[in-house]
């Protein structure tokens, strides 16, 4: 008589099925790698955010203290502006005040000037001046010795025009009338010193309409 025993395959059988089966070694390390490169990666990420944060913020900090810099520029700029038009305002009230004290001096050269080109047998009977125009009046044994007046006046330097007006001859004299313009090479200078010291001040120059 036969006898099967159906049991113990069947324990086999559980005993196989039994807890979940362990990784091998090779996934072990596989992970281990994968876990590594993101940690990695996690820091290296980290690290370079940190740096170009820190760029960025030394960025802002030089942009700031160059915006500083020129507003404190700016401002002596504006004050070195206000320093030298009030330099030149100064400046142009000096020549001002030169010009008319030179001015004062002027009748003075004029006769002087008249007197050293007057020549030999000319005689002045009037002598009138306007705002730089003048105007003379006088005799001469000839009308030569009235051309050399006039030539005289003109090499001078202080009558830059100087024409002849009238002529009349009378009892072998002759009576003339000349006009022409006055002009102090002292004083003209002053002018232009003045004119350029008003036009670096802004101002109208002296004698200009307000």
């Amino acid at each position: 008589m036969m006898r099967i025993n159906l049991l113990a395959p069947e324990r086999a059988t559980k005993k196989k099925s039994g807890g979940p089966a362990l990784p091998s070694t090779g996934a072990l390390q596989s992970y281990l790698l994968l876990a590594l490169f993101a940690g990695g990666a996690a820091v290296l990420c980290a690290g370079a955010w940190w740096f170009q944060s820190n760029k960025l913020k030394d960025l802002d900090t030089r942009i700031a203290a160059d915006r500083k810099r020129q507003q404190d520029l700016q401002a002596i700029k504006q004050q070195v502006d206000a320093f030298q038009q009030k330099k030149a305002v100064l400046e142009n009230k000096v020549a001002v005040i030169e010009m008319l004290r030179t001015a004062q001096k002027s009748p003075v050269h004029m006769l002087d000037e008249v007197s050293k080109a007057l020549p030999d047998y000319v005689w002045l009977s009037q002598m009138d001046e306007t705002v730089g125009a003048v105007r003379f009046g006088g005799q001469s044994n000839s009308l030569a010795a009235v051309a050399d007046f006039i030539s005289a006046l003109q090499t001078s330097g202080w009558f830059p025009q100087v024409e002849l007006v009238t002529t009349q001859e009378k009892n072998a004299l002759v009576d003339f009338t000349l006009q022409g313009n006055f002009r102090d090479p002292e004083v003209e200078a002053k002018k232009k010193a003045a004119a350029e010291a008003a036009a670096a001040a802004g101002v109208p120059p002296p004698g200009a309409p307000r």
